[in-house]
């Protein structure tokens, strides 16, 4: 269990969560890191929230409501030197946040396993919401038996009602810090980091539990931080997905956290698993860029540019990053979740090749560090990935899609122009009872085409606009224009160039169906290129 005080935000934590209406742009932290061994001092208390802040605040940072003294509670800590469970002895307070206190416990039958106790604070005690949330914690976590989740080893209640429940005690810092430390790092210890984020996820959603709050602050690094082991905390907002049981909220209730929050969540609809791909693309995003995708320091405007905004490229922020890998960022990050990765294992896999070569370590050291003397002892990261061919693929393709936007949408100008053009002159000369239409009417014919035309080209060019910022869109609006283009201009020069050297033998009043028959080649290139998308 982690040591450092959640910003109030986390759904669960320290702080277990917060009232739905309680959302901010950025995670509050404290004016003092927690550090293990040391505690805040959280004494005041919202009287509209609920939330807890340190002493040292005089109004809450949400709402403005001048804040009131903690009674008692924290002048002295009952709990110090209880046993719980007849199991548990508590040792000191490790870390808090708004709504739980941690604690360091030793087991007394084997006194040098330590333990994390979590315990919440006799306001939410009696708050049946935030009771279940509780134990949906200790549910969701203990029936997942995997490296990179948190254990939770048991639950119970103190001898003043609150509930309790017991994790493994976790010594390292979370991510949060380490990008608070860094700003950004490097993408193989990036992707070494978020890969073990996939797979602790994709287990839980084996057996059917979406965690909903993947964020920096829920993945905890462990061990030597060359090779870190990842752990995630907190799966108090998760969700079964089973179809049974009951249901902590409401439809329109929204929970998590808005820079990590995929846009059905903040909208407060339905979720499922493609929920945390999208937060665990928002992490990488995060870690790379040093930027979240959408920052705000006001919620409201933080959950609307979710909703109608298309995050930064990546690459606009920090070139290093690869193409290839921009891509999976962004498809994680799509705002439909169809488009995004389908599962866990799959993004997992698609992250693979921008893993750490497995002669290579993994080291979250900042530069100029004091390297370990044990650099033998590093581990490193079993790559299964693509093909390089595919790698290079992607990459082409990635860097052509905006070129390839650019020309094929003139090249689609000028003929679809050409087009009406061409049907229009000829039914003017038919008209006046003429062979063919003269240059004059051609002129004519074409400046008011050229006119009409506009507005649906700046309404393309709108269009393009939006999926220049994002790679993946640009890539798909690529290949569906370079589709129309081809299935229209083959029939039109082909059966031009038929009827020209057929010559006197056809009339010249069909030529016209040659702009007709490339119009309706295009319209069904369109057509099955969108039914081919959605299948």
């Amino acid at each position: 269990m982690s040591t450092r005080t959640p910003g109030p935000v986390a759904a669960i934590g320290a702080g277990l969560g917060e009232h739905p209406t309680a959302l901010s742009g950025k995670p509050w932290a404290p004016t003092t890191p927690v550090q293990s061994g040391a505690a805040v001092r959280l004494g005041k208390v919202c009287p509209a929230c609920l939330e807890r802040y340190p002493s040292d605040f005089r109004v809450c940072p949400r709402d403005a409501t001048e804040l009131s003294e903690v009674e008692g509670e924290e002048e002295a800590d009952a709990l110090l030197g209880v046993t719980l469970g007849e199991t548990f002895s508590i040792v000191r307070p490790i870390g808090e946040g708004g709504m739980a206190r941690v604690y360091e416990a030793r087991h007394v039958r084997l006194p040098n396993r330590r333990f994390a106790v979590k315990v919440l604070h006799h306001m939410y005690a009696q708050q049946p919401s935030i009771v279940a949330r509780f134990q949906r914690e200790a549910e969701a976590a203990s029936g997942l038996a995997h490296p990179n989740v948190v254990d939770v080893y048991d639950v119970g209640t103190t001898p003043d009602g609150r509930p309790y429940l017991v994790s493994e005690f976790l010594d390292g810092k979370d991510f949060a810090t380490l990008l608070e430390e860094r700003g950004k790092i490097e993408a193989p210890a990036a992707v070494h980091v978020v890969r073990q984020v996939c797979r602790a996820l994709a287990v839980a959603h084996a057996r059917g539990v979406v965690h909903r709050d993947v964020k920096p602050e829920n993945v905890f690094l462990v061990g030597d931080m060359e090779a870190p082991v990842v752990k995630v905390l907190d799966f108090g907002i998760s969700k079964f997905d089973d179809g049974g049981g009951a249901t902590l909220t409401q439809t329109g209730m929204i929970l998590g956290t808005p820079g990590y929050m995929p846009p059905e969540q903040a909208r407060g609809g339905k979720t499922d698993h493609r929920a945390d791909i999208y937060g665990v693309g928002a992490m990488l995003y995060r870690a790379l860029t040093g930027q979240l995708p959408f920052d705000s320091d006001d919620a409201s405007e933080a959950l609307s540019m979710v909703l109608t905004q298309e995050a930064s490229r990546p690459r606009l922020i920090e070139p290093s990053i690869p193409e290839a890998l921009e891509l999976v960022i962004q498809k994680a990050m799509a705002k439909d979740p169809a488009d995004r990765h389908q599962s866990m294992e799959d993004l997992d896999e698609r992250l693979a090749p921008f893993d750490a070569e497995t002669t290579a370590p993994i080291s979250l050291i900042p530069p100029g560090a004091k390297a370990r003397a044990r650099r033998a002892s590093v581990a490193t990261a079993t790559v299964r990935s693509p093909s390089n061919s595919d790698l290079e693929r992607e990459t082409r393709e990635a860097k052509l899609a905006r070129p390839m936007l650019v020309l094929c949408t003139m090249a689609a100008y000028v003929w679809l122009v050409g087009c009406f053009v061409d049907v229009g002159a000829s039914t003017l000369s038919q008209l006046r009872s003429e062979a063919s239409p003269s240059p004059t009417e051609r002129l004519v014919v074409a400046i008011v085409v050229a006119a009409i035309s506009l507005t649906p080209l700046l309404l393309w060019i709108r269009r393009v606009g939006h999926a220049w910022r994002n790679s993946v869109r640009a890539i798909e609006v690529a290949r569906t224009l370079r589709r129309v283009v081809l299935w229209a201009t083959i029939p039109y020069a082909f059966l031009a160039l038929s009827l020209r050297a057929l010559g006197p033998l056809v009339d010249g009043r069909v030529a016209p169906l040659i702009a007709v028959v490339s119009l309706f080649t295009a319209a069904l290139a369109y057509g099955v290129t969108g039914i081919t998308r959605r299948r």
